[in-house]
């Protein structure tokens, strides 16, 4: 707990704003004061003068900010010093593997790529859950459970956080539960779906689905549009099948919920698609990524 208010602090400090750092951290504002009050109680300090073009630091503030960017570099120099050793002499690469991040596509290129360099590595495949919590640490310490993952990706201000070897695009669906009226077409259109209750991603953490938003209520205003929770996880799918509704969704994903049916969106947007690794990758985890991504370059060929 006191690592994620460190971090959330950092973060508030660097943005200058409650609201800023929320946007960054895709946590509520209402988080992040929490986070701040809770640091601040356990110091005895005030950390922010806060005021209504945002926040600076105190000198405590200031203090413990220059202190914890130290810490967390060490942290991270640490990391990497231990993995090094620990895989000395062997290029193990860790592939997060989840119900909505499935590695299959990613190793299925790897093992399309013809490299030689490929013997010299280990494939190591970590799970792990598709929690809002879970996916949110995962983007801001990408490297730290595994060295790489794949699915859709097109978060607002991801370049802080990770690299993204754009390998495609998804093609954007709508889930819609088995006994729904539009469960048997082969293409829903917008038009389609006047008077239903439409989920699809809250606005500000994607640039596309936020033009998706903006079209939609210009053009379409009897659709209603429902915020989903920072990330989609398994409750987004369940709330859609437990309320009726429909979902904006991927075609990626068409087998995470088996009651309902994914079916094509007749809409001209598409989602980025890719390998997401860390900023600052090991000299093993660059080497993977170079070799999938000329294995992808000879594919486009």
């Amino acid at each position: 707990m006191v690592c994620e208010n460190i971090l959330t602090f950092i973060k508030t400090a660097e943005r200058g704003s409650i609201n800023r750092a929320a946007e960054s951290l895709y946590i509520s504002p209402t988080a992040v004061m929490k986070q701040i009050n809770t640091l601040e109680e356990a110091l005895g300090a005030k950390l922010f003068v806060r005021g209504k073009r945002g926040v600076a630091l105190t000198p405590a503030g200031k203090s413990l900010y220059d202190d914890s960017v130290k810490i967390v570099k060490d942290c991270v120099a640490a990391m990497e010093r231990a993995r090094t050793l620990a895989h000395s002499g062997e290029n193990v690469i860790r592939v997060g593997n989840s119900l909505l991040n499935p590695c299959k596509e990613l190793l299925d290129m790897w093992n399309a790529a013809d490299d030689a360099d490929k013997s010299r590595y280990k494939i190591q495949i970590v799970p792990f859950g598709d929690t809002v919590e879970e996916t949110d640490e995962i983007y801001h310490s990408m490297g730290a459970k595994f060295d790489v993952m794949i699915g859709a990706c097109d978060i607002k201000g991801y370049s802080e956080m990770f690299s993204l070897l754009n390998v495609g695009f998804r093609r954007l669906c709508v889930a819609v539960p088995g006994t729904h009226r539009l469960a048997s077409k082969t293409v829903i259109s917008p038009a389609d779906l006047s008077g239903e209750t439409l989920i699809i991603l809250k606005q500000g953490l994607s640039g596309i689905l936020d033009s998706v938003r903006r079209d939609l209520r210009r053009r379409y205003p009897k659709i209603r549009l429902a915020d989903s929770a920072t990330y989609y996880d398994i409750d987004v799918f369940n709330r859609c099948e437990h309320e009726g509704a429909l979902l904006l969704t991927l075609n990626a994903w068409k087998d995470v919920h088996p009651a309902l049916v994914t079916i094509p969106f007749d809409i001209d947007y598409l989602i980025p698609y890719g390998v997401m690794y860390p900023l600052n990758p090991s000299a093993a985890v660059r080497g993977f990524i170079d070799i999938i991504e000329n294995s992808v370059k000879k594919e486009r060929l």
